[in-house]
């Protein structure tokens, strides 16, 4: 089985192509050189008006696109750009590739308003920021397709194969490992999954030709705020919480606007596929086990 992944330059991305490629034979695409990559890779830009170059070239069974932009200011201060690349890639990618192609499209919470707290496949999106809406966007394209396809909404958490970036997890690492000071959000829900674990169901979810034109939400099994999460994982690792402090998002006028609440339900998936979702204290286990490594 082929399978395409896009956006593997990023921390999703990359961790998928290396598991994945264990069982299946893996193209990767990406915005920029990863020279780690250990698959067949090509830099693509999704902002291309034509994907048929990208499409030839891998001969994909499958496209995971987990590829877009997720910083919630950018986005804002470039809607036409967020809306291409989140959104109208996923037209663009059902025109290049025959009906016999499947497509797993990761969305995310934000498609969701802040008044909604475990918000399930069923309830009604209504995307706050320029992010959110460019991913609904993408869904709608998927939704009146008729591919098969599966849309994974999700909040992940991880570590950059790719080190030539770094996310929310490496800079509570790393400031804390500075004694620089961590402010963390202590009025903001969220229910984080690791990577690695996400990448386990998608295996899943593959194997088990579950692709059968339905959203799903797969994320942690644990409510939580950014300020647990962050001291539990340092917690984890040995590192002292000294530094890290409790902050609001009320204060942050400055930044796209972003939901207090951003917990998903996965019951849903759990009991349909009868999949055990990860607790918290094991979503931070997994990344204290891959730092290690």
């Amino acid at each position: 089985m082929r399978i395409l992944i896009t956006g593997a330059s990023g921390m999703l991305g990359a961790t998928l192509v290396k598991v994945l490629s264990r069982q299946f034979n893996v193209y990767a695409t990406g915005n920029s050189d990863f020279d780690n990559s250990s698959v067949n890779y090509m830099n693509f830009n999704l902002l291309s008006d034509s994907y048929n170059d990208l499409i030839e070239w891998s001969n994909p069974n499958i496209i995971i696109h987990c590829a877009a932009l997720t910083s919630g200011s950018y986005c804002d201060l470039n809607p036409l750009e967020a809306f291409n690349i989140n959104g109208i890639s996923v037209k663009k990618i059902i025109d290049a590739t025959p009906d016999d192609v499947k497509i797993i499209y990761i969305s995310t919470d934000a498609v969701f308003p802040s008044s909604l707290h475990l918000g399930k496949e069923s309830d009604c999106v209504f995307p706050e920021n320029v992010y959110g809406k460019s991913k609904e966007i993408g869904e709608f394209f998927l939704i009146n397709s008729d591919r098969d396809y599966t849309i994974v909404r999700t909040t992940i958490v991880g570590l950059n194969e790719n080190k030539k970036k770094s996310g929310f997890v490496e800079w509570i690492i790393d400031s804390s490992l500075n004694n620089e000071k961590v402010s963390l959000f202590d009025d903001v829900l969220f229910t984080p999954i690791s990577i690695w674990e996400l990448a386990e169901e998608l295996v899943f979810l593959i194997k088990e030709n579950h692709i059968s034109s339905e959203v799903l939400h797969i994320s942690g099994a644990n409510c939580c705020t950014k300020f647990e999460f962050g001291k539990l994982l340092l917690e984890e690792l040995d590192i002292s919480t000294y530094f890290v402090s409790k902050g609001t998002i009320r204060k942050f006028r400055d930044r796209a606007k972003r939901c207090k609440d951003q917990t998903l339900s996965c019951e849903f998936y759990s009991k349909k596929y009868n999949r055990r979702l990860p607790t918290l204290s094991e979503t931070v286990k997994s990344i204290k086990k891959h730092y290690n490594e």
